[in-house]
């Protein structure tokens, strides 16, 4: 019975007992009384007390049921569903109810882990938005309050002096430029113009863009397969944006004489483009928040090549506005890899 303790059941188990009990009684009593009395009429008896007791328990039964019961799902926030259980008498309520409230503590028990966690998000980002606002903003104030207290007839010194405030300045606007695009991304106000285009002409034109860069920090870039083309559809724009960042960051955070490999493999439907170094590498509890704005894996390293922080952020809000995957791995002292996957280009005819 305690695999199946609905309201029926429980009644008509707890009805067929007193019935039984009773008649048994109603029995003895006329046997004791001489009382000349048929078994049909003990029948009747039988049934009238157990038809009599079973409405009785259901009703008595559903009433405490409900009345406990209903306060626990409106707590959880389910009282259509309490109604129903309830009152159709369907299955074991109490495994039920004892379901439905562990299910709600697991939900609610993840919801508290997600908000904390994006509590610490929030505080982190706050944090990190101040900092980096605020080091150019004091920079350049720094540089023009100097000039305010100086000679203003030394015209090198104001040029140098202003330089460095319009420099500080330009850093202030690609940052607070970098958050708008990402803000847009993440609101889906952002249209992509995808059309077909030539990954590998794409690649190398970026190759060409950092071509000093590679060179100042010794590192050689090879593209792989560069003979043949792969046609992808997207918005070669945003793509160019995305192989800037990866390709740039590959070269700067890379060792003194090091590589960058790209290459790319077919899978079919799609086209897996993997940028990978052979640098210092990054430690694999920076992985999974490699991706947040500002975060940065070795702030000190970071600071030193520049940029704001917002690159790896941007590149990855691009790839999903496209609806493809993006993936970073890497070990210590060997290398990173980046790759990511875009459709192929298919000529309608």
């Amino acid at each position: 019975m305690r695999g199946n303790s609905s309201l029926n059941t429980i009644s008509i188990y707890t009805s067929i007992a007193v019935a039984f009990f009773s008649t048994a009684f109603f029995f003895v009593v006329n046997e004791l009384f001489e009382h000349q009395i048929n078994i049909f009429a003990h029948f009747i008896f039988f049934f009238a007390i157990f038809f009599c007791s079973f409405i009785l328990f259901r009703y008595v039964l559903k009433q405490l049921i409900y009345d406990k019961i209903k306060i626990i799902y409106k707590t959880i926030g389910k009282p259509l569903k309490f109604q129903h259980e309830v009152k159709s008498s369907k299955g074991n309520i109490m495994l039920t109810v004892e379901r439905d409230v562990a299910e709600w503590a697991i939900n609610k028990n993840k919801q508290i882990r997600e908000l904390r966690k994006l509590e610490q998000y929030r505080k982190e980002f706050v944090g990190n938005v101040s900092h980096e606002l605020k080091t150019p903003i004091f920079n350049a104030q720094g540089y023009i309050e100097t000039l305010l207290d100086s000679n203003l007839e030394d015209k090198d010194f104001m040029k140098s002096y202003l330089g460095k405030a319009a420099s500080n300045i330009d850093r202030l606007e690609v940052i607070v430029s970098d958050l708008l695009e990402i803000s847009k991304f993440e609101t889906g106000r952002i249209q992509l113009e995808k059309d077909g285009f030539d990954i590998v002409k794409l690649i190398k034109k970026v190759i060409a863009q950092y071509q000093f860069l590679a060179e100042d920090c010794k590192v050689k870039v090879k593209v792989f397969n560069h003979e043949n083309e792969f046609f992808v559809f997207a918005d070669e724009k945003r793509i160019m944006q995305v192989l800037e960042n990866i390709i740039s960051n590959s070269i700067k955070y890379n060792n003194e004489n090091g590589k960058v490999d790209i290459r790319i493999y077919d899978l079919d439907e799609q086209y897996m483009i993997e940028i990978s170094d052979n640098g210092p590498g990054i430690a694999e509890e920076h992985l999974p928040r490699l991706f947040e704005r500002f975060y940065r894996a070795d702030k000190s390293r970071a600071r030193k090549v520049g940029g704001t922080g917002l690159g790896l952020s941007i590149v990855k809000n691009i790839i999903e506005a496209h609806e493809e995957t993006i993936n970073v791995s890497s070990t210590l002292n060997e290398g990173t890899m980046f790759s990511f996957t875009l459709h192929k280009y298919r000529e309608r005819l």
